[in-house]
C-alpha cells in the first residue's frame, strides 16, 4: 500500500487512467463513472493544492513556477470536467468532452510525474514525504465527503473578464457566449 505522498499521487493517476478507460469501454456506466471521476479528481486536485504544492514551493522555491503551472492545469481540467458532467452520455459531444479531458489530464500527469514529483523526492526527506502522504490522504477524504464542485468560471467571473477585455455587449451574453468570445 502506498505510503508517501509521491506514491499516493501516482496511484491516483493510475486510478484516473483506469476510470478514463472504463468511460470509453462501458458506455452504459457513464453516469456513475463520471460521478466517480468528478469526486476523485476534485479531491485529488484540492489535496495537492492545499497539502502538497505549498510544501514543495517552500522546500524548493525554484519550483514555484511549476507549482503555479500545475494549479493552472488543475483548473483547466476542472472546467473540462464540468463540461463532461453537463454532456449527454449518449451523444457524440460526450466523447468529444471526454477526449479533451483525457488529453489535458494526460499532459498534466506527464508533467507532474517528470517534473514536480522528482523535485519533491529530491527536496524533501522520506519522513516529510510520509507526513505529507498522511496530510494528502486526510485532505482527500475531507473533499470526498463533500459533493463534487469542479471549478468552472462563473458567469459573473466571465462578465468581469469580458468587461476588462472591452468585449462589446458582454452584459447581455449567455455564459456559453461569454466562454466562446473569451476563448473557452
Amino acid at each position: 500500500m502506498p505510503q508517501n505522498v509521491i506514491e499516493l499521487i501516482m496511484a491516483d493517476h493510475r486510478d484516473v487512467e483506469t476510470i478514463f478507460e472504463r468511460l470509453r469501454s462501458q458506455p452504459e456506466n457513464r453516469p456513475a463513472l463520471v460521478a466517480e471521476l468528478a469526486a476523485k479528481f476534485v479531491a485529488h486536485a484540492r489535496a495537492e493544492e492545499t497539502r502538497v504544492y505549498p510544501e514543495l514551493a517552500k522546500a524548493d522555491p525554484g519550483e514555484r513556477g511549476e507549482v503555479r503551472h500545475g494549479i493552472g492545469e488543475h483548473h483547466e481540467a476542472e472546467e473540462l470536467l464540468a463540461a463532461l458532467m453537463e454532456a449527454d452520455p449518449d451523444r457524440p459531444e460526450f466523447t468529444t468532452a471526454l477526449e479533451r479531458l483525457v488529453k489535458a489530464v494526460k499532459h498534466h500527469v506527464e508533467e507532474e510525474e517528470s517534473d514536480i514529483l522528482p523535485a519533491m523526492a529530491k527536496a524533501l526527506s522520506a519522513d516529510r514525504l510520509a507526513a505529507m502522504g498522511r496530510a494528502f490522504s486526510q485532505a482527500k477524504a475531507e473533499e470526498l465527503a463533500k459533493p463534487p464542485r469542479p471549478k468552472g468560471r462563473t458567469k459573473e467571473e466571465l462578465v468581469e473578464q469580458a468587461r476588462k477585455k472591452g468585449v462589446e455587449g458582454y452584459g447581455s451574453m449567455t455564459k456559453d457566449e461569454l466562454l466562446a468570445v473569451l476563448g473557452g
